[in-house]
C-alpha cells in the first residue's frame, strides 16, 4: 500500500507495531507511537519492539517524518534516510 494513495483508508492501529525498515534494508525497529496534528499523521516513532528490548537497547527511539514513509507492507514499512526535498 503505498501511504501516498489518495482515498487510502487506514487505521493507525496498523501502523502500530510495524517493523520498519530504510530503502538498504537496515532494521530501525517497530512503531510504538503515532504523532497527529488535525487528523494527519506527521511522524512515526519507531524503537525496539518490546518492553525488554526497550530496557536494554543502546539506542532509543527515532522520529521518523510522515514525508520519509514511501511503502506500507501488511508486515513493515519502509522509509528513507532524509526527508524528500521540496521543489521551489
Amino acid at each position: 500500500m503505498d501511504p501516498k494513495t489518495r482515498g487510502a483508508v487506514m487505521r493507525l492501529s496498523d501502523l502500530q507495531d510495524k517493523k520498519v525498515r530504510s530503502l538498504d534494508g537496515d532494521t530501525l525497529g517497530r512503531v510504538h507511537e503515532v504523532h497527529c496534528e488535525g487528523g494527519a499523521v506527521i511522524a512515526l516513532m519507531a524503537g525496539a519492539g518490546s518492553f525488554i528490548e526497550r530496557l536494554t537497547a543502546r539506542t532509543k527511539g527515532r522520529r521518523i517524518p510522515w514525508e520519509c514513509v514511501r511503502t506500507i507492507d501488511s508486515n513493515q514499512i519502509t522509509v528513507t534516510p532524509e526527508r524528500p526535498r521540496k521543489k521551489r
